[in-house]
């Protein structure tokens, strides 16, 4: 006789991980249902409704993989392994991990220059170091605050460098431009938007840039579970003053336009054989209102309305636009407000097979700030 209280439901999540449900996935694949016993049904079900609440938070990007052993903390990050008895908490991690990953003596070398001359996120780090130092720890020996927006920078950069390596999709090439000065910026949005692609659930293939012969989008990015390619393009838009940008800082922040006709007009100048994707950082001070009131938003829109031609097709399927503003907080507040706009075409010139899977990556655009606090069972 069957054992029904055991028996997985089709539209239950399918007990392999895939997220999938069971009736799409792992139901004509073989094995019998009643043989399963009652403890090893509840743990499977168990895992898939964690990986469920997992890529709810955080995305289509594989757990974070830990252990203790011996009073060390084990990490494991694409093909290395990390470990200290130091570390906590998943934040505690990421402060060691971002400085292995851009190199201690690079950090070092940047500390001994003169502050205004240190690379963007060594000044980060010195105020980073300063905050938490205003901060004591609780009985459990943890920090309990709510970061400020440079703290916010510091920390989901680290986030994103570990969420590329542990998807094999971190390139030497990103960390030498991210190391870069004049060059970080753009470096670090490309890397908010690979990064969102994995969580996304798309695989990265980068373009071969020593090809001088054509342009190139940023990648192409295949997703895992239809096979969708898209070609993907990100922005970035310098503001005098901001970011290590030659000029003065603007001071009527009410009167910044957000300015992205000229960086729309090179995005769509990339060749693409694939449905176009691209994310454009608006780069402007927090929001002072509701969104729906902000002047730049109509003034986005207008721009978008006005770039096709004649054809009345769209030469891309969604352009992201994103406000991350946490260089243009105080260290006596709390990390500004973030903002997304997504836009899709209703007309593309390249028609998705799988339109999901573009329409998957607004809501990893909006996964952007959360990070694990804890590891794996703590």
């Amino acid at each position: 006789m069957r054992n029904r209280k055991n028996r997985i439901g089709r539209n239950d999540p399918c007990p392999c991980g895939s997220s999938k449900k069971y009736k799409k996935c792992c139901e004509n694949k073989g094995g019998s249902q009643s043989e399963i016993p009652e403890e090893v049904f509840r743990k499977v079900q168990e895992h898939a409704r964690g990986r469920l609440m997992w890529e709810e938070g955080y995305g289509k990007i594989r757990e974070i993989i830990s252990a203790d052993f011996k009073g060390q903390k084990f990490v494991a990050v694409g093909d290395r392994l990390h470990y200290s008895k130091n570390w906590r908490t998943f934040p505690d991690f990421l402060k060691h991990y971002i400085t292995d990953v851009l190199g201690a003596d690079w950090g070092n070398a940047e500390i001994a220059k003169p502050y205004k001359e240190r690379h963007q996120i060594l000044k980060w780090y010195d105020s980073v170091c300063r905050f938490q130092q205003q901060h004591k720890k609780n009985a459990d020996g943890l920090y309990s605050c709510i970061p400020n927006g440079i703290f916010a920078a510091y920390l989901l950069l680290a986030y994103d460098l570990y969420v590329l390596r542990q998807n094999a999709s971190l390139q030497a090439e990103v960390i030498r431009r991210l190391k870069n000065k004049e060059k970080y910026q753009s470096a670090r949005y490309e890397l908010y938007v690979a990064a969102t692609c994995c969580r996304a659930g798309f695989e990265i293939q980068y373009e071969d840039e020593t090809d001088v012969t054509k342009k190139h989008p940023e990648f192409i990015a295949t997703h895992r579970e239809t096979g969708q390619k898209i070609t993907v393009e990100a922005k970035s838009r310098h503001r005098p003053g901001v970011l290590g940008y030659q000029g003065d800082k603007q001071n009527d922040e009410g009167e910044i336009k957000a300015g992205i006709g000229r960086l729309l007009r090179k995005a769509l100048q990339k060749p693409t054989d694939y449905p176009f994707v691209i994310f454009i950082d608006l780069n402007l001070p927090p929001l002072s209102q509701d969104l729906s009131q902000e002047p730049w938003v109509k003034e986005i829109m207008d721009t978008v309305s006005q770039i096709g031609d004649d054809t009345m097709r769209d030469y891309f399927n969604l352009i992201v636009f994103t406000n991350h503003p946490h260089h243009y907080g105080y260290e006596t507040k709390p990390d500004p407000k973030k903002d997304t706009i997504s836009v899709f075409s209703q007309s593309p010139a390249i028609i998705p097979e799988h339109p999901d899977a573009i329409l998957n990556l607004h809501k990893a655009a909006l996964q952007y700030g959360r990070i694990p606090n804890s590891f794996p069972n703590n």
